[in-house]
Parts: C-alpha cells; structure tokens; sequence
C-alpha cells in the first residue's frame, strides 16, 4: 500500500498536466508587477534538480501565489501559460523585483510565457468546489517547479478560465496537446 503511494505521488512526464510555479509575495514583488500593468511573466526562478530536467517547451505552466494573503494576494491561481524553454542554469545579478537579498539564491530558471489572470483563482474556492489535494495545498514549502497530474488539472479545469494557446516556439512537445 505504501508502494503504491509512492508511485501515485512520483513525477512522471506521462502524469504530468501541469508544471505549478509559485510566488511569494514577501520574496517578489508581485504587487509591483500589477500596479505596473504588465499582464505576462516570461521567466521564472526553479530549483535545480530532476524536476527541472524534466521541463520542456510547449508544457502547461500553472502561475500560483503563496502567502497569507495579509497583503491583499490572496493564495491561488494567478496565471497560466506554457515553457517556452528548458530550464537554464542561472545567475541573478539584480535585485529586479526580488525583496531584499532574496534574489541569491537564484540558480536556475526557466523562460515563460504566462498570462496573468484578471481575477485570481483562490485557493479557499478551489477547496470550496473539492480541489484540495494538489501538491502545493499539501506542502507549500517546496521548492519549484510543483506538479499537478493529469487528473487534478482535468479537476481545475471547470473553475479556469481557457488555457492561452502555446506561442508558435513553444509548442515542440505536442504530447499534452490533446490531453486536459
């Protein structure tokens, strides 16, 4: 049984329906991003590792932002979108919009195309219509990238709105193409 578990939890590209990129506000300044008016991310910070490896062009990108929402961002989903690169080794030079010294740590990253949503889905409505079993739900601490399987992105579908299309560059891996 516990085999099994195991199993059921492993990340396997033929499991995989998402890739799940989180945000913490008190680390990155997602505020500033929104009173800018930028609506897209084009990279993001993971951490090396099989996860990372296992990355490529045209894979689903689900935007979620931890916290408390003490700052007004409330814990959900804020974007969707796709990798339009494998990840890439990576040095941080400028604080950008990384608080403090938060921005060190940065060793890796992964070119983006995700599109903020004009409304957040939150985490306590997600957990409203059942969905509360994704990995970021059960240990927000990990590092990125997080994965969400076939199965529960088939779940998130009814509350997202539609998946923005893969840009032209990306869309090398057609694997997901006709899966949720």
């Amino acid at each position: 049984m516990a085999r099994e578990r195991v199993r059921e939890r492993t990340v396997e590209r033929s499991r995989l329906g998402a890739w799940l990129l989180k945000c913490n506000p008190a680390l990155w300044d997602l505020r500033g991003l929104l009173d800018s008016g930028e609506g897209r991310l084009t990279s993001w910070a993971v951490q090396p590792g099989y996860r990372a490896r296992l990355v490529v062009p045209g894979d689903r990108i689900v935007f979620w932002v931890s916290g408390d929402g003490r700052d007004g961002l409330s814990r959900g989903i804020w974007g969707l979108g796709h990798a339009t690169a494998e990840v890439e080794p990576w040095v941080e030079t400028s604080p950008g919009r990384w608080h403090g010294s938060a921005h060190h740590g940065v060793r890796a990253r992964v070119e983006v195309d995700i599109a903020l949503l004009d409304e957040p889905v939150t985490d306590r409505q997600l957990r409203a219509v059942g969905i509360d079993g994704l990995e970021v739900q059960r240990q927000p601490f990990m590092s990125n990238p997080s994965f969400v399987s076939r199965t529960e992105l088939a779940a998130l579908r009814p509350v997202l709105p539609p998946w923005p299309a893969a840009p032209p560059a990306a869309r090398t891996d057609l694997r997901q193409e006709s899966s949720p």
